[in-house]
C-alpha cells in the first residue's frame, strides 16, 4: 500500500502581515537528485563561519538552497524537472511559472551564515518541535518573527520559510519554490530575492516521522 508524506509550507508577508499556507501530499519514493556535487558551493558553504555549528542536515538544507541560487537554470534542469517527472502530480501551472522564472534568473549571490539568523532559524526548530505546535511563524511564547528579529538585532529586510515534512529535504525546497495554490509566490520570491544575502537555517525532529525546516534570510547587515 502507497504511503504518502505531508509537507506544509509557510512565509511571512511582511507587507501584507499574514502567513501563506500550503499542504501537499506525496507519495513515498526515491527523489531524484544530481548525482555529482557542485565543489563551488560546497566550498562557499565550508568557508562561511559558523558552517560547522550546523547541524548535518541543515548543512543539507544550506547546501540545496545555495546550489539553487548559484545556477537557477540548471536547478530547474537537474532537480526541479526530474522530481517532477518522478512525482508528476506536480505538475501545473506552478509548475511552468517556475521553469520560466528560473530560466529567466541570472546567478544570484550564494547565502552567507550570520549566526544570529542561526540562532533564530534553529530555536524557532527546536520550539516548533519540543511543543509539537502548529506551524507558524509565531513562537509558542508568542513571539512573533518580527520580534525575533529584533532580538537577533536583524535591522534590515528579512524573511522567513519554513516546512514541516516527511519526506527529504529537497522536496521540501522544491515545494517551496512551486508554491502551490499560492498565487502571490511568496516563497519564491524569497529564494530568489538578490537583496537577501545572509541566512540562519534550522532544522529539528518534529515527530517520529516529520521534520521542521526554517530558512531565516535577510540583507546584508554590514
Amino acid at each position: 500500500m502507497p504511503r504518502f508524506g505531508m509537507i506544509c509550507i509557510l512565509l511571512l508577508c511582511l507587507l501584507k502581515a499574514r502567513a501563506q499556507m500550503s499542504t501537499v501530499e506525496l507519495e513515498i519514493k526515491p527523489v531524484p537528485q544530481p548525482v555529482l556535487r557542485d565543489s563551488v558551493v560546497d566550498q562557499w558553504n565550508k568557508s562561511t563561519r559558523h558552517y560547522n555549528t550546523l547541524s548535518a542536515e541543515a548543512q543539507d538544507i544550506l547546501y540545496w538552497t545555495n546550489y539553487s541560487r548559484r545556477n537557477p537554470k540548471r536547478f530547474w534542469d537537474s532537480v526541479v524537472a526530474p522530481i517532477i517527472q518522478q512525482f508528476p502530480e506536480l505538475k501545473g501551472i506552478e509548475s511552468a511559472s517556475l521553469k520560466t522564472d528560473l530560466y529567466r534568473t541570472k546567478p544570484l549571490p550564494l547565502f552567507k551564515l550570520n549566526e544570529a539568523l542561526i540562532k533564530t532559524a534553529q530555536d524557532h526548530s527546536d520550539d516548533m518541535a519540543l511543543h509539537n505546535a502548529e506551524p507558524s511563524h509565531t513562537s509558542t511564547n508568542g513571539q512573533t518573527f518580527q520580534d525575533r528579529m529584533r532580538t537577533a538585532r536583524i535591522k534590515y529586510c528579512a524573511n522567513e520559510n519554513l516546512s514541516l515534512g516527511s519526506h527529504h529535504i529537497l522536496i521540501s525546497l522544491v515545494l517551496l519554490y512551486l508554491d502551490i495554490r499560492l498565487p502571490e509566490l511568496g516563497h519564491r520570491k524569497t529564494l530568489l530575492n538578490p537583496n537577501l544575502t545572509e541566512i540562519g537555517v534550522g532544522y529539528a525532529i518534529y515527530s517520529k516521522d516529520q521534520f521542521f525546516m526554517v530558512q531565516d534570510m535577510a540583507c546584508s547587515q554590514n
